[in-house]
C-alpha cells in the first residue's frame, strides 16, 4: 500500500523566541499520538559526516557559503579569517575551527560575499530537500524543522544590504531575500509553516541568561558594526518585520511566546498548530 504523504512542519523567528523548545513539544505529541515523526536539521545532517555522492553535494554548499561568509572578512589585527580554512577538501567541521570563526574579533566584511553566503544557503536547501527531505516525505513521515532555511538567508541578505554604501550591492542583497521566500517557500498542500512570535527584547533576555552571551550570527558582528545589545536588537527587529511579511504570503500558522510562563507559552503554541486545519491530514 502506498504511504500516505508526509509534511513538513517547519518554524520561522528571531533567535532566542523559543522555536526550537516548541518544536520539540510538538513533536513529542505527535510521536506520542502514533505518528511516524522526526526532528529534522540540516546542521545535523552534515556533523553526521554521511557518506556518497550526495553526501558531498550537500557538504560543498555548506561549505561554499561558510568560505564566503568569512573569506573576505579582516579583524582588528588585519587578519584575513579566510586564511584559517584548510584547502579543499578539507573538513570544515573542525570544533578549533568553528570556535576561532566565531570568536574573532571582524573590522570589515563584503557586502557582496555575504550575499554570496545568502545564495549558497539556498542552493544548500534545494540539494538537502532533494536527497533528504523528499525520501522522507514520500515515506510519510512528519518532519519537524526547528528553524526553516529562510532564517539564516534573510539575517544574511539584511546585513549584506546594510553595510553597503553601493546602492547596486544593497539591491542584489535585498533581490536575493524576495528570490528566497518564493524559492523555500513551502508547499501549500502539505506543509505547514509557523511564525513564532516574541519581543526582540525578551528574546535578548532568554539568549542571555540561558547561554550568557549572542552567537555570531544574532548581531551584526559577521560585518565588523557591533556585537552587543543594541546590534542584536537592530538586526532581530529587521528579521521579525521580514518574517511578518513572510507569514501572509506563506499563511503561517502564527503563536505567541512572549508570555512569561514559558511552559504554559510552548503548551498553547503547540496547541494552535495542531488545531490549524492543515494538520487534519496528518491524522
Amino acid at each position: 500500500m502506498t504511504p500516505t504523504p508526509g509534511s513538513t512542519i517547519s518554524f520561522l523567528g528571531v533567535d532566542g523566541s523559543g522555536k526550537s523548545t516548541i518544536a520539540e513539544a510538538l513533536y513529542k505529541q505527535l510521536a506520542a499520538a502514533g505518528r511516524d515523526t522526526r526532528l529534522l536539521s540540516r546542521r545535523d545532517y552534515l556533523r553526521g559526516q554521511p557518506q556518497g555522492h550526495v553526501a558531498d553535494a550537500n557538504r560543498a554548499f555548506y561549505d561554499a557559503g561558510l568560505r564566503a561568509l568569512y573569506s573576505f572578512a579582516r579583524t582588528d589585527d588585519d587578519r584575513a579569517l579566510g586564511e584559517l580554512f584548510p584547502a579543499p577538501p578539507g573538513d570544515l567541521r573542525d570544533g578549533a575551527l568553528e570556535e576561532e570563526l566565531n570568536s574573532a574579533r571582524i573590522t570589515t566584511n563584503d557586502p557582496q560575499a555575504i550575499t554570496a553566503a545568502a545564495l549558497a544557503e539556498i542552493g544548500g536547501r534545494l540539494v538537502y530537500y532533494a536527497s533528504v527531505v523528499r525520501p522522507e516525505l514520500d515515506r510519510g513521515t512528519v518532519l519537524i524543522e526547528e528553524t526553516h532555511p529562510l532564517k539564516m538567508v534573510t539575517k544574511l541578505c539584511l546585513v549584506a544590504s546594510q553595510i553597503t554604501s553601493d546602492e547596486h550591492h544593497a539591491r542584489a542583497a535585498v533581490t536575493a531575500l524576495r528570490s528566497a521566500t518564493m524559492v523555500l517557500a513551502p508547499d501549500p498542500f502539505r506543509d505547514v509553516p509557523v511564525l513564532v512570535r516574541c519581543d526582540p527584547q525578551r528574546t535578548y533576555e532568554r539568549l542571555i541568561a540561558s547561554r550568557g552571551g549572542l552567537g555570531v550570527l544574532e548581531h551584526h558582528g559577521l560585518a565588523g558594526r557591533g556585537t552587543g545589545r543594541e546590534a542584536y536588537l537592530d538586526l532581530m527587529v529587521r528579521v521579525q518585520e521580514a518574517f511578518e511579511d513572510v507569514a501572509q504570503n506563506w499563511r503561517c500558522v502564527v503563536v505567541n511566546n512572549d508570555d512569561g510562563d514559558q511552559d504554559r507559552s510552548v503548551k498553547r503554541a503547540a496547541e494552535a498548530i495542531l488545531a490549524d486545519p492543515r494538520m487534519a491530514r496528518l491524522a
